[in-house]
């Protein structure tokens, strides 16, 4: 038996006020009828179904043509999942009855996993999951960030090994994963990760929520990605969708072919201006800039040729920038705590402190450093 994975949709999806929909009617279209084609039923989608909490009604609509086209047209069931953009109420809706139809919806946590049996295979369906709504669950339990609380909420699940157990999850999974600009970061300072060791006793994990397609420790954990490009950092990702075949576990990939998409280039603003130097004039485009100079109405003259014209940025203003900052660290790096309270002060309260004020400040700093070196 063969099922798709794909995550992160987000119908709805702006950028630099340019609607994606259209985009994501072609792709979403097109998946389908590679589905029929190669005869595969059964589709997971892990997450991020919409862009936004509240969804557009035309996202909403796209939404309900691909469902309904997908179930009734195609007779393809498909098992669905919250990310952490969605409204949990909202994609729960009427999830009772359509079950029935072949549509599996699960926004909740609940106490067990949630499972769609088909054949031997069984599907657990795990939403965007937090904290709190562990907590809620087992009171008892010491948990205080993401880790703790799937490693609680997992060590509370039962899983048959006599079936092929088949995870559907949107969490950020894995240290080294690959990370996008268009992502909504769940928490600060990185407490969302959690460790890819506490899925290992599933056969395949499908994961939602980073849009760079990529395998997490082994083959059988990976990221779909996002079916398109949604920043200028993904712009060298291939995106595709996983097929995976559950006699052998083995995985395929498959590209999806957007009419436009997001592309980057580095040029001279004469090279730019050549008609022939790029073909797909109607994509989605950001440049970098050879030039030296600033060229005045840069980006009024290009988008004569390139409609869909994003951003302008210019490589020596860059690497000035980059030069400052690296500079500034290491000014930081070889001023002294007292002379940087010093500064501190001054941006903060327009006035230098007094050789007082100094004085006391200088005699604190070194009371705290003699305090932290006799703990």
């Amino acid at each position: 038996m063969k099922f798709v994975h794909i995550a992160d949709l987000h119908l709805g999806k702006v950028i630099h006020q340019y609607s994606l929909l259209d985009i994501q009617r072609e792709l979403l279209f097109e998946l389908l009828e590679y589905m029929n084609q190669e005869d595969i039923r059964i589709l997971l989608i892990a997450g991020d179904i919409y862009d936004r909490f509240i969804p557009s009604q035309e996202a909403v609509n796209l939404l309900d043509e691909f469902l309904s086209k997908a179930l009734l047209d195609y007779h393809i069931e498909v098992l669905m999942i919250s990310g952490n953009h969605d409204s949990s109420d909202r994609i729960h809706f009427a999830s009772s009855i359509l079950s029935k139809r072949g549509l599996h919806i699960e926004t909740y946590l609940s106490q067990h996993l949630n499972y769609v049996e088909k054949e031997a295979v069984r599907f657990y369906l795990l939403p965007f999951v937090k904290p709190s709504q562990v907590k809620a669950l087992y009171h008892d339990e010491q948990i205080h960030d993401y880790q703790s609380a799937l490693k609680v909420y997992m060590s509370h699940q039962k899983l048959d090994s006599h079936y092929k157990n088949i995870l559907i999850t949107h969490q950020f999974v894995g240290h080294n994963s690959l990370t996008s600009e268009s992502e909504m970061p769940i928490s600060v300072g990185g407490s969302e990760i959690v460790d890819a060791s506490l899925f290992q006793d599933f056969d395949y994990v499908a994961l939602g929520h980073l849009h760079a397609p990529q395998a997490v420790t082994r083959e059988t954990m990976r990221y779909s990605g996002s079916l398109m490009r949604y920043s200028f950092d993904e712009v060298k990702q291939n995106k595709s969708i996983v097929i995976v075949d559950t006699d052998d576990m083995s995985i395929t990939l498959h590209t999806l072919h957007p009419s436009q998409t997001l592309e980057k280039y580095t040029a001279t603003f004469a090279e730019l201006m050549d008609p022939h130097f790029i073909k797909q004039k109607n994509d989605f485009l950001a440049f970098e800039l050879k030039d030296e100079t600033l060229i005045p109405h840069a980006i009024d003259q290009l988008r004569v040729l390139y409609p869909n014209l994003l951003q302008i940025t210019y490589s020596y203003l860059l690497k000035e920038q980059t030069n400052h900052q690296v500079q500034s660290i290491q000014t930081l790096e070889q001023t002294d705590t007292p002379t940087l309270f010093q500064q501190f002060y001054k941006e903060m309260k327009n006035i230098e402190l007094s050789p007082q004020q100094f004085k006391v400040v200088k005699e604190l700093l070194e009371k705290v450093g003699e305090e932290h070196e006799n703990s």
